[in-house]
């Protein structure tokens, strides 16, 4: 707001012009009546009852299409820049747009215009990132996903317990240092406004300035830090995609469950001997190839690869329709191959492969597209191109689960994990140690398969594999039989209740260091990876929006 010059205000140009608005609206009336009476006179009479009847509006509204709520959401909260960064900011920006209206002459009107805009667009430049940040929150944790929702108040409880302070109370705070600098604002362009010089005026203003500087960092930098740090643990956490099949590894303490991730996918999960080493989700990633989609159906694999981080990075930008280098190198050779087919084979002006790929890498397509690879070379990978059917999975580690007496009490990293189960379509993969070398304090072999029948009973109908991993230390006595006498008692009981069950009780004797049954785990997860395909295939077909990409 701006302080403009008032008019002086007189009994005599006051009464002079109430008369004349009231001459006017006189005429006004008069020309009405009479067109008014034309008009009936010309038209034909229109009932009273029409006449009189209002217009129907249209109530019905269209129904809201709800948001979908999907991964990733935890990425999209905006990046929050350090409170003295946006005070200058917001200072500099305000210094360069306000000046002097030199249409005033009046130099204390002036100084005042230019000292209350100077005030108001300070203010709005400070309050305007609190604003968003705390409205952006609110609807990002509405529409998020589950699984990214339980990561959030996981994260937010760990810093709870860190230094008692809460998300909601963090935002309350903010939101209430944006009231408060909004509030004192106001005062001060009131005060400015009415100052009784142009010098009073101008002293104001830089008062104005200073104290709201101070006001901001004083009220708004902590609580503004404490948000910025917990947004930077949730940015950190890796999205899981919804439409890429999943399994995730679950089981007690230090049984090798990130040397099972580094072994069958591209995950590099920190591996020690001390129970939880994992204390986040680590995510894998293979690439999944088979024949058709009845192959698929009934798991038999035709190729598997282990994608490096390029290869997930450039799987994600063709999603995004980004055509990258070795896009650009693969159609260069494709067009050189069709074209060798084409020709006749005697023809000495042929162009040699890597030629073509040079040349066409080099010249671009002028988009400015992203490149990735370094060299103008493609290393021999199975191509995606050589099978019907190619689906990138990811392979999840997840923090180890104790077996506790109370179910329902349990730390931030043993809800993580179940979070994983309940809400993402994954297989499970149960992992256990029987040498009775992971700890007898947590994971025991008893609480091991305590743990395991418990987990079993939550998630009877997910796609599952058992695996007694670091097999080369050995197996307690009884171990084996106690865990295929609750393996036999779980099938009697699906039995019963009509689902299919095995023809025998299964599980997998691994050993990483010396290489036992890798290779047949490796088959039965991408045999699971296949039946959690066919899942979201039928998933997609109900609704559209869940379809893969």
């Amino acid at each position: 707001p701006s302080a403009l010059p008032l008019r002086p205000y007189s009994h005599h140009s006051a009464s002079s012009s109430a008369l004349s608005m009231v001459n006017r609206s006189k005429n006004a009336q008069k020309a009405t009546r009479s067109s008014s009476t034309a008009t009936m006179d010309s038209k034909p009479s229109i009932p009273v009852a029409n006449k009189n009847k209002p217009k129907q509006k249209n109530t019905k509204k269209k129904p809201k299409q709800k948001p979908q709520s999907n991964t990733g959401r935890l990425r999209q909260l905006p990046p929050l820049q350090p409170a003295t960064e946006i005070l200058s900011r917001a200072q500099r920006q305000t210094f360069q747009s306000i000046k002097d209206d030199t249409k005033i002459a009046n130099a204390r009107r002036r100084t005042q215009k230019r000292g209350a805009q100077t005030i108001d667009m300070l203010c709005q430049k400070l309050c305007a990132p609190l604003k968003e940040t705390v409205k952006t929150y609110e609807r990002e944790f509405k529409h998020m996903h589950p699984f990214e929702k339980v990561v959030m108040e996981l994260t937010i409880r760990a810093r709870q317990k860190r230094d008692g302070l809460t998300l909601s109370k963090l935002l309350d705070d903010v939101h209430q240092g944006r009231k408060e600098l909004l509030s004192l604002s106001k005062d001060w362009i009131y005060k400015i406004k009415n100052a009784a010089s142009a010098r009073e005026s101008f002293e104001y203003t830089e008062e104005a300035k200073e104290v709201l500087a101070n006001v901001f960092l004083d009220l708004i930098q902590e609580s503004w830090t404490g948000i910025a740090e917990l947004q930077k643990s949730l940015r950190n956490v890796p999205i899981v995609r919804l439409d890429c099949p999943a399994v995730v590894l679950v089981g007690a303490p230090n049984v090798g469950k990130s040397s099972i991730v580094r072994a069958i996918s591209s995950g590099t999960p920190e591996v020690n001997n001390y129970p939880f080493t994992t204390r986040g989700m680590t995510l894998g990633h293979v690439q999944v190839f088979w024949e058709s989609e009845e192959d698929v159906a009934v798991g038999n694999v035709a190729g598997v690869s282990i994608p490096s981080e390029k290869d997930v990075v450039q799987e994600k930008l063709e999603r995004r329709g980004v055509k990258t280098r070795r896009m650009k190198e693969e159609e260069a050779l494709e067009n050189f191959a069709k074209m060798n087919d084409e020709g006749d084979g005697g023809n000495d002006d042929s162009v040699d492969a890597n030629e073509v790929v040079t040349s066409v890498v080099d010249a671009g397509d002028g988009t400015g597209n992203l490149e990735i690879e370094a060299t103008n070379t493609i290393e021999p990978t199975i191509s995606k191109r050589s099978f019907a059917v190619s689906q990138l999975c990811q392979i999840m580690d997840s923090p180890g689960l104790l077996r506790r007496d109370n179910v329902d009490i349990r730390n931030e990293m043993e809800e993580l994990t179940l979070a994983a189960m309940s809400h993402l379509p994954t297989a499970v993969m149960y992992v256990m140690d029987l040498s009775g070398g992971a700890g007898d304090k947590c994971s025991s072999v008893e609480d091991q398969l305590i743990l395991r029948r418990e987990v079993r009973a939550r998630f009877p109908r997910r796609p599952w594999i058992d695996v007694i991993s670091k097999y080369d230390l050995g197996v307690v006595d009884g171990a084996r039989e106690r865990l295929i006498e609750i393996m036999e008692a779980e099938r009697m009981e699906k039995a019963k209740k009509g689902f299919d069950v095995d023809e025998e009780n299964y599980f997998i004797e691994l050993s990483i260091k010396e290489g036992q049954g890798v290779e047949e785990l490796r088959q039965e997860v991408m045999r699971m990876l296949g039946e959690v395909r066919v899942v979201l295939d039928a998933m997609a077909k109900m609704d559209e929006r869940s379809a893969r990409l």
